[in-house]
């Protein structure tokens, strides 16, 4: 699974590189790939220099960068999952999410059928690969536990970003995955993916994918926020509806992503996307806080409204009016 370790940074060791009103830099939680597709249509189409408003896309160097670049100020607009994002305020980092665009899971454990397992349980006994540590060993024996299934009764093995290549070679039976890349992945490999979705064994929901920026960029650059979101959201509504036109645009601005394995994770992701950017459910914010506490990966929790801005989600989704 694509999730980030966190390593704390020395905020005043680091310069801030201000954008101007009317621009903003969005930096990616990862490389490019089909979860970025809205994106990349509103900018291949033109929609954010009609709107005024100068965007530029980012791919970070590293996946540990995002958040703490967005929260020095050297990008106004991270891309990252919402888990990564509530480790990151506990380490004190201004940030706040002020949409998501993709408002569901995506991860889980994925074996192969071949290797003789059909259901969570039958891991028992098996080898799980895993990348990022502590997290990752954390949902896995959730997970297991779900199902009765002792973390003393499998092996966890760091593979590091290897997860597929030890899937197919049999070093692991299972590793953590996402449901709309390392699955198409392995049936191209021409194997029959098993996969078990986080979410049906005792994990919280988490938004996958949200944006965040600094606290202060939303009182100093409020208009070009409710902007781009309102942008963003045409987006993703094209996207939806035209989707082999967006993908098209998508591969018009990244050529080298033309392949069938890009292609069947844009049709698993194009359901998964957040139709109306919608990033304010309180209960599942504080549910999920709450778990990360209780699993020793937070140490505090924080009031919603600390944690989620609605004020600048496109026009008519925001029902709590103009507040936070």
């Amino acid at each position: 699974m694509r999730r980030i370790g966190w390593v704390v940074l020395v905020l005043s060791a680091v310069a801030v590189f201000a954008t101007s009103a009317g621009e903003l830099t969005v930096v990616l939680d990862f490389f490019p790939n089909p979860n970025h597709v809205p994106l990349y249509v509103a900018q291949e189409l033109g929609w954010f220099d009609d709107a005024g408003l100068s965007v530029d896309v980012v791919v970070p160097a590293y996946v540990s960068d995002p958040l703490k670049l967005a929260a020095v100020g050297q990008f106004d607009i991270a891309l990252t999952p919402q888990i990564n994002f509530l480790i990151a305020r506990v380490e004190e980092l201004p940030l706040v999410s002020i949409a998501a665009l993709i408002d569901r899971n995506l991860g889980g454990l994925l074996a192969r059928e071949s290797r003789g397992i059909a259901s969570l349980e039958d891991l028992r006994g098996r080898r799980i690969g895993y990348s990022l540590a502590p997290l990752e060993p954390v949902l896995w024996e959730t997970m297991l536990a779900c199902v009765g299934v002792g973390i003393g009764e499998v092996e966890l093995i760091n593979v590091g970003f290897n997860t597929v290549v030890s899937l197919m070679s049999g070093g692991v039976d299972a590793i953590g995955a996402f449901r709309n890349y390392e699955v198409p992945q392995v049936e191209l490999l021409g194997e029959a993916p098993v996969f078990f979705p986080q979410e049906a064994f005792c994990i919280p929901d988490t938004y996958d994918i949200i944006l965040v920026c600094r606290e202060a960029l939303t009182e100093d650059r409020a208009e070009d926020l409710r902007t781009f979101l309102t942008v963003l959201g045409r987006g993703v509504r094209r996207t939806q509806e035209s989707p082999e036109e967006a993908y098209a645009l998508f591969i018009e601005a990244l050529p080298e992503l033309d392949d069938e394995l890009n292609r069947r994770s844009y049709e698993a992701t194009v359901p998964l996307f957040a139709s109306d950017l919608r990033h304010d459910d309180g209960e599942q914010w504080q549910t999920l806080q709450e778990y990360l506490f209780a699993h020793g990966l937070i140490s505090r929790t924080f009031a919603v409204e600390e944690l989620a801005h609605t004020a600048f989600l496109p026009e008519g989704t925001d029902d709590q009016g103009e507040g936070n």
